[in-house]
């Protein structure tokens, strides 16, 4: 379970801030990691990709993903940040 380690847990809640992509979720499996989404999979990736990734450039990976496989914009799925008065992954001011 994800829940049980900090680090991966919160990369995941920061994704899920993100996108609303429908059912994403992620599953690890010995030393990947696996994105399914309500279509099916997405893509897989070695556990050390995605320590080193972002939220944000792990939302990017996997939006193209979905369009390279299912023929589906996911940026639709974006959350809506109007409400932030600046870039929210812009560095701090």
């Amino acid at each position: 379970m994800i829940e049980n380690d900090r680090t991966v847990f919160e990369k995941m809640i920061g994704i899920w801030a993100i996108t609303r992509i429908p059912a994403l979720r992620m599953t690890p499996h010995a030393d990947e990691v696996g994105f399914f989404w309500v279509k099916g999979p997405i893509t897989k990736m070695p556990f050390k990709a995605f320590e080193d990734m972002a939220a944000i450039e792990m939302v990017n990976l996997i939006e193209k993903e979905i369009d390279k496989h299912y023929g589906v914009n996911a940026k639709k799925f974006r959350a809506d940040f109007r409400g932030y008065m600046g870039d929210p992954f812009s560095s701090q001011r």
